[in-house]
C-alpha cells in the first residue's frame, strides 16, 4: 500500500518560540522526525511548513519540502486542514494516489522508523481506519476532576474516587496519543474529516521515547532524557533512502 509522510511544523509556535529549529542535543527539533520518517518504510515523505528557517534546516537533513504551506493553514488550525492540504497538492500536484496518509508531528522527536512502520502494517494488515502512537497514561482518569467556576471539583468520570477504583493496579490501562504519528486510510479520512478515524488502533511507545514538546520545561526533559538514554540524531548513512523520499526543489 502506498503511504505519504506528512510531516507538519509551522514556524509561529508560541509556548516554546520557534520551537522546530531550535537545536535539541546538537541539531534543530525537526531534523529528529525528519530523519524516522526518511529511515522509515513510507513511500513519499514532504514537510509542510510556512516558515523559511523551518524549510531550509529541513533540507539541510534531506527532507523534501516542496511547498508552502498556505497563510490560512499557518496559525492554529485541526491538523486535519494541514494533512488534507498536503495530501490533495500531492494527489494533484504529482499525479500519485496513496492508500495511507501519516501525519508526523515533529514534536515527539525520539519516534524510531520502526513506529512508524508498525501503525502503517497495522492499517495495511487490518480493517482499522488508522493507527497512532501512544504511550500509557501515568494517571488513570478515573482519578481526574473538572473544576467549575465556583471551585467545585467534580469528578471527570462517573462515580466516586474509592474502593478498587483508588488502586491502580485494579484500573484498566489507558492510553494518550503522544503526538509522533497517525496513520490514517485515506479513504476513511476522506469521509470522517479525522486522522483518527474509526476503527481506531495504536502502536505503544515507551515513556522515554514519548516525550512531547509542547512546554518548555517539556525541552529540559526532552534534553535529560535524551542523555539518559543516549538518544540521538539517526544517520543516513549506511542506509539505501529511496529517491522519492528525499527529491529536492
Amino acid at each position: 500500500m502506498r503511504s505519504l509522510g506528512i510531516l507538519q511544523a509551522r514556524g509561529g509556535s508560541t509556548r516554546i518560540p520557534r520551537k522546530n529549529v531550535k537545536p535539541l542535543l546538537g541539531h534543530p527539533l525537526i531534523a529528529y522526525g525528519g530523519r524516522a520518517a526518511l529511515l522509515s518504510g513510507l513511500s513519499r515523505v514532504i514537510l509542510s511548513t510556512d516558515d523559511d528557517e523551518i524549510a531550509t534546516a529541513a533540507r539541510e537533513y534531506g527532507v523534501d519540502v516542496p511547498f508552502r504551506r498556505p497563510a490560512e493553514l499557518a496559525e492554529d488550525v485541526p491538523t486535519e486542514h494541514v494533512t488534507r492540504h498536503a495530501l490533495d497538492w500531492a494527489e494533484a500536484e504529482e499525479g500519485e494516489t496513496y492508500d495511507i496518509v501519516v501525519t508526523l508531528q515533529p514534536t515527539t522527536p525520539f519516534i524510531l522508523p520502526e513506529h512508524i512502520d508498525a501503525c502503517v502494517e497495522s492499517v495495511a494488515a487490518s480493517n482499522a481506519a488508522c493507527c497512532f502512537t501512544a504511550q500509557r497514561a501515568s494517571q488513570p482518569p478515573q482519578w481526574m476532576f473538572t473544576l467549575d467556576d465556583g471551585g467545585t471539583a467534580t469528578p471527570l468520570l462517573d462515580g466516586a474516587v474509592e474502593g478498587e477504583r483508588g488502586v491502580f493496579q485494579s484500573l484498566p490501562a489507558c492510553y494518550l496519543p503522544n503526538g509522533g504519528a497517525y496513520a490514517t486510510r485515506v479513504s476513511a479520512f476522506r469521509t470522517q474529516d479525522r486522522i483518527i478515524s474509526d476503527p481506531a488502533r495504536l502502536v505503544i511507545m515507551d515513556a522515554a521515547r514519548s516525550v512531547d514538546l509542547d512546554e518548555p520545561e517539556d525541552w529540559v526533559v526532552a534534553e535529560a532524557m535524551g542523555a539518559a538514554h543516549g538518544f540521538s540524531l539517526l544517520p543516513l548513512e549506511g542506509h539505501e533512502i529511496n529517491p522519492r523520499k528525499m527529491r529536492k526543489n
